[in-house]
């Protein structure tokens, strides 16, 4: 890979001050490597160097992006999805360094925070793309939302505790009644996430497949299943639902869509390229932040 010159830093304001993104920050200067930080605020991004609040979709206007190789974030797996968005409009790989706890996206540490930066500014590193998914929802006004998504999308009831029912096609057929607490369309990526926490497996980041999962349904042969990434999946919510139905994409820190009528999913053209040191493995990921194969 090539050397990196310049780095975009990314993380939460509240941790502008860590004493390790602090070390990182002087390192680089050390090594003569450009950087900007961006702060994440509630709803926009902030710019550190000029404490400019700006929009995700105003962001390449405020960047200037000549030089610029990686996005690095600090956090957790949901600061990485915020991070991902950024990414995503810069066409710029990303790196994690784990602030938070589990962390399946955020795979390196922060005590090897100097080392494992140092080997990939100098080019010692790989990525792997990352399927993400294209939605588009149509709310009770007609108003119509789209975003894209590395985790999930995911449709579910708030305000009453009452289920909501919805009809799911896939490729225009119709597979599915159900009701449910919700629906969960997950990227192999997304996989570690909600979805697995409502029973679907975990699925290797680079299979070709989308998951959907229901959300504590009502009846047990609603089961998860395993669709190609290139199905296009729509999902219908009754009219009698609509009021108690929320759509958010990769969490809700990112978008919500209150009273969707329809969502209309299919796998998206852009892949997020995230960047690891040399020794990633997913599996040997899995195995230590699952504590697979040790002893209860």
């Amino acid at each position: 890979m090539k050397k990196i010159k310049k780095v975009l830093l990314f993380t939460h304001d509240k941790y502008q001050k860590n004493t390790d993104i602090q070390k990182l920050v002087k390192f680089l200067k050390r090594k003569k490597i450009g950087y900007e930080l961006l702060l994440q605020t509630l709803g926009d991004i902030k710019l550190h160097s000029t404490g400019e609040n700006i929009k995700l979709s105003s962001i390449k206007k405020k960047i200037s992006l000549n030089g610029y190789g990686l996005v690095i974030v600090f956090g957790g797996d949901g600061l990485f999805l915020s991070a991902s968005k950024v990414a995503n409009v810069l066409d710029l790989p990303i790196l994690g360094i784990n602030f938070g706890k589990i962390g399946f996206l955020v795979d390196v540490d922060k005590k090897d925070i100097l080392k494992k930066v140092y080997e990939i500014i100098n080019g010692d590193y790989i990525t792997d793309k990352r399927i993400q998914i294209d939605a588009k929802v149509i709310d009770v006004n007609d108003k119509i939302v789209s975003s894209i998504s590395l985790n999930d999308v995911v449709i579910y009831n708030y305000g009453l505790l009452k289920m909501i029912q919805a009809s799911i096609y896939i490729n225009d057929i119709l597979i599915n009644l159900q009701r449910s607490d919700g629906v969960i369309i997950s990227t192999p990526t997304g996989s570690t996430a909600y979805s697995m926490s409502n029973g679907c497996p975990i699925v290797s980041p680079d299979a070709n497949v989308m998951s959907i999962t229901p959300i504590s349904p009502h009846t047990y042969s609603h089961r998860p299943i395993i669709i190609n990434s290139n199905d296009k999946v729509k999902i219908v919510i009754d009219k009698k639902s609509i009021k108690n139905t929320l759509v958010t994409f990769d969490g809700s820190n990112n978008l919500n869509v209150p009273h969707p009528k329809n969502i209309e999913i299919k796998k998206s053209k852009k892949f997020l390229r995230i960047a690891h040191p040399l020794e990633y493995n997913y599996f040997k990921i899995l195995n230590q932040k699952l504590k697979w194969g040790g002893r209860s």
